[in-house]
């Protein structure tokens, strides 16, 4: 209904124009008793029906299936329609006893010297109300007529269609953008995964089985809810607390390492693996065994909106899949813009020393 209630106003909008344009309207419902009026108004409405069979029906049954022929006859069908109906479908044509042939009164046209005289307003009236049929013109003045309010609704249709199409288009352009992007991200993310487990089975570490553990954890909700546009956002943050545990894993006292969570998370939705690139690369830049490293990792809920700040110390200059880390942010930005737009805003500060990210986004 929220959908119909825009058109049924802009009809009824656009159906008084041809009454108050009309030069038999007094300001009463009288109008629709004069036989010009009425097959002007006919016209009108059907300028209006064809419209929306055009933009609804024509336009993508045929003309999008490049069924051009079926097209133009229809259109044609529906020209010809424009130019005959109104004179054959009026009340004046189905009902011709109520619109009786009635004279003027010759006393209303002359004085008693014979010399013709203004009609009184009374006769006007009659006159206008109960006029004979007048003659429409030729056919040629007739599809004249109704050339122009023709083309201009067969033009406004069109042109409203091609932008529809035009934005479709475009959204299914920015969802596979967005899959691709999603599927970009994903590997890189495990890759690195893998080379922490790795490190721990090599070192022989006790903490091995509960990065495996951590490790599958990541990877099941990796396949469980990569297909997904949005995800609870606790369970965003119960795998970033896993991914944060797996990274943690190959650190040691070096590092000052801090995590706070504010706020009530459930209920809110977000959409997969938009933040855990910003904390991959705070673990990339940010430690370094041989120097004291510093990373914090807050999230903060209040009112629907996410505050989401990583911030680390640039101690470590030697990345060796640096233009990987370069992709994945960069592509993070773009999923970010695409997905929230003015939802969100991100504001990067990095001044050599230190890199910090604030992210906000408004998840109502």
């Amino acid at each position: 209904m929220k959908k119909l209630l825009p058109h049924i106003i802009l009809i009824l909008l656009l159906l008084t124009i041809p009454i108050v344009s009309s030069p038999d309207f007094d300001g009463t419902l009288s109008v629709f008793r004069v036989p010009p009026f009425q097959r002007e108004f006919i016209r009108f409405v059907l300028v209006i029906i064809f419209f929306y069979l055009n933009l609804k029906i024509f336009l993508p049954k045929f003309y999008r299936r490049k069924k051009y022929v079926h097209f133009t006859l229809f259109v044609l069908f529906c020209f010809g329609g424009m130019v005959f109906l109104p004179t054959y479908i009026s009340p004046e044509n189905l009902f011709p006893e109520e619109y009786p042939k009635i004279q003027m009164n010759p006393s209303e046209m002359s004085d008693p010297n014979g010399s013709f005289q203004e009609p009184s307003m009374e006769g006007r009236a009659r006159f206008r109300n109960f006029a004979p049929k007048r003659n429409d013109g030729s056919y040629h003045q007739m599809i004249f007529t109704s050339l122009l309010p023709f083309l201009f609704s067969f033009l406004s249709s069109f042109f409203i269609y091609r932008s529809n199409e035009k934005k479709e288009l475009e959204k299914l352009k920015a969802k596979a953008e967005l899959l691709n992007l999603k599927y970009q991200l994903q590997p890189h993310f495990l890759f690195n995964i893998l080379n922490s487990i790795y490190s721990l089975a090599l070192l022989k570490s006790d903490d091995t089985p509960d990065g495996i553990l951590k490790l599958s954890n990541v990877m099941r909700y990796v396949v469980q809810e990569s297909s997904k546009d949005f995800v609870e956002l606790s369970q965003e943050i119960d795998y970033i607390k896993d991914y944060i545990s797996l990274q943690l894993i190959r650190t040691d006292s070096s590092l000052d390492f801090s995590y706070t969570e504010i706020g009530e998370m459930k209920g809110l939705k977000i959409a997969p693996f938009i933040l855990v690139n910003f904390i991959e690369n705070a673990f990339k830049y940010g430690f370094n065994a041989e120097k004291n490293s510093k990373i914090s990792v807050k999230a903060v809920v209040q009112e629907g909106i996410l505050n989401f700040n990583v911030f680390n110390n640039i101690v470590n200059e030697n990345i060796t899949d640096e233009s990987s880390l370069k992709v994945g942010l960069k592509n993070t930005i773009e999923h970010l813009q695409q997905i929230y737009g003015e939802k969100q805003t991100l504001v990067i500060t990095s001044d050599g020393k230190t890199y910090d990210v604030d992210l906000k986004i408004n998840l109502i």
